[in-house]
């Protein structure tokens, strides 16, 4: 292997490189010092016509180098690897400018030239539309194995456009690439970061991939205002690249420095940051980084098996600008290896179990085709090193984490007692002194998720006697012995037991809902307790039970029904009763089971879909919007409603994922198009804080929500005020809308129109429908379109089926309309009439 770096400002510098012969084996990177385009086409130009035969690929920089020497804005560096026992397959990728296609793009490049001998891939990445950190991820997902070298392209700390290339393009939105293919070639990979980790850790709580909107619930700038200071805050990302995030990973600590600055408070990384991720501030010091430095290098030569007969660095932009000068002696180190040349990045790609996106860093990529030892190297490597001080900063360093740790650790220990307070107070709460089994209150807690399930109450007889009869210490012994072979039971066919006040005790089952089934567990049950022995002072006490049942097909009334029939079985002196209505019930329970396996059926294979219905402005005649509404495409190809499949998604806690395949589908799809629409949502959704975070979130990552207007069902009867109305005021924040939807139907009331905050009234269909003949209908819409242009609010008229209601609706005064007169549902956008 040979390797040669020359350094030029143009290309008739390059003339004494034209003796280096151009061939396949023959690697050329390109390390530009700025980022005009019409000169790096013509550096493109002149290495492709002169080594036609030679693999080129090249990056724009913040600054190249060679050995000690960094060229920034000045020389551009070209280094030519002549490869013998390799070979070289390059491509270039281009991508839209999104997260989901840096992912794509990764995986293109690598599955476009991986061979089965593949060592390493070199790769340079455009610096400001390619999120390194998914690009990464794509080439993971097509081999983790392999080794991966150098990083994003750079302008100079610009951050406006930056190019990478080869032989044939350039681009600003994509990727380039080089595999080595070889079974003889050594490779040596090595990376050194050193910031010091400081203070106690803290959350991400908010984040979309590489912007992080909230840190410890509070916005990310003012993280770094309340630790850093107001002024280092205010001057994000211009100062500051000395405190970086730290996260650990595998055991390797990585760092994120930050990008831009939002006027949200939102800060952007040059990686990303998960929701939940542990972070801490790094701190920087430059006597650190070079002892560091010494360190690292001892390290090197401690494990370097072989010596580089070419070694290339790709180093960061924040660590050469934070560094300055003293960037020199931790690179004068890595010469020690040999003739280096790279560039500095923004952000560095470096393999470690599987590829990662490294800031703050400094990179070593060391390859050699020979098998000639390091001992010769190490010997001429020995010189004096520096004395280093210990400096104030990594002294307070310590000091913060030494405090932080004992923080820490007294906070853990207020936890455990916490805790065990809590689990305590819990147990009184929530499970029978006597028996420690679950009480009536876990129970209630329970029932109503217990949807589709069988209820048990289980009765001593004649309890009253045994205490009356025997002591209550002897009954308080009986309840215990029921409560163990209940237990016994129970435990055995995978069922719940609670005990109840006095001598009562439920069981929840989850199986099969027939009478047969339930009769046959019921028999067993009476069986085995009559079985049991329940020996007390060496006197045997008979007990027997009675035993009622039912289905908990709606919440609160499976218990009230086991509970109605046990009554009645007592009452008829018979050991048991079932509830009633099990037939009708269990067809019921059938097709309830049907339909559910077909919503998840269609969850998995992408069968819920939008319909798109337009609303119309009456006076203008114009379309102004769609309304997005929920559908199921059965496995037949027949497209159900809302009707036949949102209650049962609801029981089956499948609603919410149905909510965000709607947002996610129809943010998508009116990102692209530009046009206004609306999405409905329930106050269960608004509630969850979960729905409520992925709301905002896709408002934010789609940047539509001028767009958008949300559809408060207002069907539904809502408890917390608090809740809908900051909702609201985030909407309003965000620049959305907010219409009430189906305003005439279930809770609707005139307060009700004041206390939610919104833009539009869509009246609902079944005042609509007959308004053209029933004057009561008319009358109601009258009033409630005079209150609503009073409050300022635009009014819409859902159901207009005929030209009759339009012309109704119109001559009321109602400003916009849809209904299947105007436009059915679809799944392409209707045109306007």
């Amino acid at each position: 292997m040979l390797n040669k770096t020359i350094t030029f400002t143009n290309i008739s510098e390059l003339k004494k490189m034209e003796q280096f012969a151009s061939d396949s084996q023959t690697l050329i990177q390109i390390f530009c010092a700025n980022n005009n385009l019409q000169e790096i086409k013509e550096i493109q130009n002149y290495f492709t016509t002169t080594f036609p035969h030679s693999t080129v690929i090249g990056t724009t920089t913040d600054g190249a180098l060679h050995n000690t020497d960094i060229y920034i804005a000045s020389k551009h560096v070209a280094t030519f690897t002549k490869f013998k026992k390799t070979e070289l397959q390059s491509t270039l990728v281009e991508h839209t400018d999104s997260i989901q296609m840096s992912y794509i793009c990764g995986k293109k490049l690598l599955r476009k030239i991986l061979r089965p001998n593949t060592k390493v891939l070199i790769s340079f990445a455009d610096g400001i539309h390619t999120n390194g950190e998914e690009f990464l991820k794509g080439i993971n997902s097509i081999n983790s194995d392999i080794v991966v070298s150098g990083g994003l392209a750079g302008d100079n700390g610009e951050l406006k456009k930056t190019f990478v290339f080869n032989n044939e393009k350039i681009t600003e939105n994509g990727a380039v690439g080089v595999t080595l293919n070889s079974d003889a070639l050594n490779v040596f990979t090595h990376y050194s970061f050193d910031w010091t980790p400081i203070g106690k850790k803290l959350t991400i709580t908010k984040a979309v991939k590489n912007r992080v909107y909230e840190i410890d619930g509070i916005s990310a700038v003012d993280i770094y205002a309340k630790y850093m200071g107001k002024e280092l805050a205010q001057n994000l990302p211009q100062i500051g690249i000395e405190f970086p995030l730290i996260f650990e990973k595998e055991g390797v600590n990585i760092g994120r420095a930050v990008l831009f600055k939002h006027n949200d408070g939102s800060l952007t990384f040059a990686g990303n940051l998960q929701e939940g991720e542990k972070v801490r501030f790094g701190v920087g010091n430059v006597d650190n980084l070079l002892k560091s430095g010494e360190y690292q290098l001892d390290k090197i030569f401690d494990r370097l098996q072989f010596q580089p007969e070419a070694v290339f660095v790709y180093s960061c932009m924040a660590r050469r600008r934070f560094m300055e000068k003293y960037i020199e002696y931790e690179l004068e180190g890595l010469s020690t290896f040999g003739d280096i040349s790279g560039f500095f990045t923004y952000g560095e790609f470096f393999s470690h179990r599987k590829s990662d996106l490294l800031n703050e860093s400094i990179t070593l990529l060391g390859l050699s085709e020979s098998n000639e030892t390091l001992e010769a190297v190490h010997k001429r490597s020995v010189k004096h090193k520096k004395n280093f001080t210990v400096s104030t900063e990594y002294a307070l360093a310590n000091l913060a984490n030494s405090v932080s740790q004992e923080l820490a650790e007294l906070n853990a220990e207020l936890e455990k007692r916490v805790q065990r307070s809590a689990e305590f107070i819990y147990k009184q709460a929530y499970f029978d002194k006597l028996t420690e089994m679950p009480n009536r209150l876990s129970l209630l807690h329970r029932i109503d998720e217990c949807v589709g399930e069988t209820v048990f109450l289980v009765n001593i007889d004649d309890f009253t006697t045994i205490n009356d009869f025997y002591g209550h210490a002897v009954g308080d012994t009986v309840l215990v012995k029921m409560s163990q072979y209940l237990h016994e039971f129970t435990q055995s066919a995978g069922m719940e037991l609670f005990k109840l006040p006095s001598d009562e005790f439920a069981i929840i089952s989850n199986q099969e809902q027939t009478y047969t089934v339930i009769e046959n567990t019921i028999q067993q049950l009476i069986s085995t307790i009559e079985k049991k022995e329940f020996l007390v002072k060496d006197q045997v006490i008979h007990v027997s039970v009675t035993v009622s049942a039912a289905y908990i097909n709606e919440k609160k009334t499976g218990l009230a029904n086991a509970d109605m029939v046990l009554k009645a079985a007592k009452k008829a002196h018979k050991p048991y009763l079932i509830f009633n209505k099990s037939l009708e019930l269990a067809k019921k329970y059938e097709s309830n089971l049907q339909m559910a396996n077909e919503i998840k059926r269609a969850i998995d294979n992408d069968d819920i879909i939008p319909y798109y219905q337009p609303v119309f402005n009456i006076k203008t005649g114009k379309l102004e919007k769609y309304e997005a509404l929920v559908r199921l495409k059965k496995a037949d190809g027949k497209i159900l409603s809302p009707y036949f499949f949102l209650e049962i998604s609801e029981k089956i806690r499948l609603y919410p994922r149905i909510t965000e395949i709607m947002i996610e589908k129809t943010f998508s799809f009116f990102a692209r198009n530009g046009l206004d629409f609306s999405i409905n949502l329930s106050f269960g959704d608004i509630f969850s804080e979960k729905m409520r975070n992925f709301l905002f979130e896709k408002i934010k990552e789609y940047d539509i929500a001028k767009q958008l207007t949300i559809e408060i069902l207002e069907t539904q009867e809502y408890t917390n005020e608090n809740i809908v109305n900051d909702f609201t005021k985030e909407v309003y924040a965000s620049g959305a809308s907010i219409a009430i939807d189906d305003f005439g139907s279930g809770f609707a009331n005139f307060q009700y129109m004041t206390n939610i905050s919104c833009d539009y009234m869509k009246i609902d269909g079944s005042l609509i429908k007959n308004i053209h003949q029933d004057q009561n209908s008319r009358l109601i819409v009258e009033t409630i379109v005079v209150f609503a242009k009073k409050l300022g609010k635009k009014v819409i008229a859902e159901f207009v089926h005929s030209a009759e209601v339009l012309d109704v609706v119109r001559e009321i005064g109602i400003e916009y309309a849809q209904g299947y007169y105007l436009g059915e549902p679809q799944e392409k956008l209707i045109e306007p009439l």
